[in-house]
């Protein structure tokens, strides 16, 4: 069986969407400000229930919380792209897990984002978020790395530009465990 040039040009573009859409996520959990902004088109939308406003301004909002969580770490799945010429409806559903500072609790929520994008001189970008809420827990922290047994000196999580992801990928050094991850005695 062959491709179509048509068939070829729809593959590419769900993958630039699906990249468009986990670029997001890793600058929004390495708190890469930037990074999300560039996801949206500068004249876009985003409505996140707690923010509503410009996509670019979405951005903004995130940078708020650098000081009041430890980490956050965003799962997204059953990515679904209807393309319609330039723009497309993608569906996503995301779980999200949030280590705050006070109190001390992982937060997580899970929901979908509404995603209507759009193309323009070949790139995919987001111009109309809207996320849509599912649920939401929160537990006390239970941190406990000997159970793994990853070592005190490992790869940890970071963020932007001091991520192990925006390092030398084949020549960075292990770093000593953050605060936050010691166990809880």
């Amino acid at each position: 069986m062959s491709l179509t040039d048509a068939q070829l040009a729809e593959l590419y573009d769900t993958k630039l969407l699906n990249d468009n859409l986990t670029t997001y996520c890793r600058a929004a959990d390495r708190m890469d400000i930037e990074g999300i902004r560039d996801t949206y088109w500068p004249d876009s939308t985003d409505d996140h229930g707690g923010y509503i406003g410009s996509g670019p301004g979405w951005a903004d909002a995130v940078s708020q919380w650098r000081d009041k969580i430890f980490s956050c770490s965003h799962h997204v799945s059953n990515v679904l792209s209807e393309i319609d010429g330039d723009r497309a409806k993608r569906e996503s559903m995301f779980l999200c897990v949030v280590a705050f500072k006070e109190p001390e609790v992982n937060f997580f929520h899970a929901g979908r984002y509404r995603d209507l994008c759009e193309k323009r001189d070949g790139v995919w970008k987001v111009l109309r978020r809207t996320c849509i809420w599912d649920w939401c827990d929160a537990r006390e922290f239970t941190t406990n790395w000997g159970l793994t047994g990853v070592p005190e000196t490992s790869n940890w999580g970071a963020r932007y530009p001091d991520d192990p992801i925006y390092k030398d990928w084949y020549a960075s050094p292990p770093m000593a465990r953050p605060p936050h991850h010691d166990p809880v005695v």
